[in-house]
């Protein structure tokens, strides 16, 4: 399983989730190879359960990452919480497979959480970088008021206007650094979503934790946009919505929750309805009936687990929920109380 030894001098894990990968693997681990310092991080590659030989082309590769390979598919997230839970390291580093960082990458993102005025940074994000034409994918994940995350500067052009390091609400776990005792304070990933918005989730509860997330421009990352998943799949939407409920009902004030729950079954509702009336609507997996039934099925049996970790939660709170919900919609976040 394990093709390097760990350092107990190691200052961070990277870690690339891998699934059915084969031809992304090994530009990604090139990319690693070419980060400076590479004494100072540990290189995993946690397998989901791949069918593509993805596993064999790690095991050849000259990183000699230790390859750990499940034999069931965990999801992102469940890799994810994987990782933050065997860990050694002060740091967690998340790395898709279909990312190339940047040779001055890996230094950059994790400045900021080790210099001397870094206390109280729960995770950086990376500014990453379409990799076919330059343009912004994510700067951040800005999260609306309806709890929808989207990415921060998605399409527009890198020209200058991500440049500054800043205080942001949420990280995109296409390239990222998690503080470990943080994540672990807070309950970790979710490996119940299993993929989208785990990342968005564990940022909303850092910061209800009283801990900052932080974009660093300088930690650029060119990313095959959807190359590990199907966007436009029935399971994204499923897990797009499903999750974003979940998240809700753990972190947000409960009017908010609570409306965007009802919301969510009055559209299912009415969409036949207004089907059968001539009224156009769109043809988006999100808004078919079957996929917008199975969310709520899924929703409701995950819910007394969902409102237990809420419970959770709260006992761990610095910030009220609704002082940490009032930077939803907002392109940056007003620094917490210092820890």
């Amino acid at each position: 399983m394990a093709s390097n030894v760990p350092s107990p001098a190691s200052l961070a894990t990277v870690v690339v989730v891998a699934w059915n990968g084969a031809d992304l693997i090994r530009p990604c681990l090139d990319a690693l190879a070419a980060q400076a310092h590479t004494g100072q991080f540990e290189t995993w590659v946690i397998d989901n359960a791949s069918t593509d030989g993805t596993p064999a082309v790690v095991a050849m590769h000259p990183v000699a990452p230790r390859l750990i390979t499940l034999e069931t598919n965990l999801g992102f997230a469940g890799a994810a919480e994987l990782a933050v839970r065997d860990a050694t390291t002060p740091f967690v580093v998340l790395l898709n497979q279909d990312a190339r960082p940047e040779p001055g990458w890996l230094a950059a993102l994790m400045a900021p959480l080790t210099t001397l005025n870094s206390r109280g940074v729960g995770a950086v994000t990376s500014k990453v970088l379409f990799a076919d034409d330059g343009r912004i994918n994510n700067t951040a994940v800005v999260v609306g008021p309806d709890g929808y995350g989207h990415d921060r500067g998605f399409g527009e052009p890198d020209d200058g206007r991500y440049a500054d390091a800043e205080d942001v609400f949420a990280f995109s776990g296409t390239a990222a650094a998690v503080r470990v005792v943080a994540a672990r304070e807070v309950g970790s990933f979710d490996p119940s979503f299993f993929l989208y918005y785990e990342d968005t989730d564990l940022s909303w509860r850092l910061q209800l934790a009283g801990w900052r997330i932080r974009y660093e421009p300088r930690a650029v990352v060119r990313h095959l946009h959807a190359a590990s998943s199907d966007i436009s799949s029935a399971s994204f939407a499923f897990h797009n919505e499903r999750n974003r409920l979940l998240m809700l009902v753990k972190c947000a004030p409960a009017l908010l929750a609570v409306k965007e729950v009802l919301r969510f079954i009055a559209i299912t509702v009415l969409i036949p309805g207004r089907r059968i009336a001539g009224v156009k609507i769109p043809r988006e997996h999100q808004f078919r009936t079957s996929v917008r039934l199975h969310v709520l099925r899924s929703f409701a049996q995950q819910l007394p687990s969902t409102l237990a970790k809420r419970r959770a939660m709260t006992s761990v709170a610095r910030r009220p929920r609704a002082e940490v919900a009032r930077s939803l919609g907002q392109a940056t976040a007003p620094p917490p109380s210092a820890r």
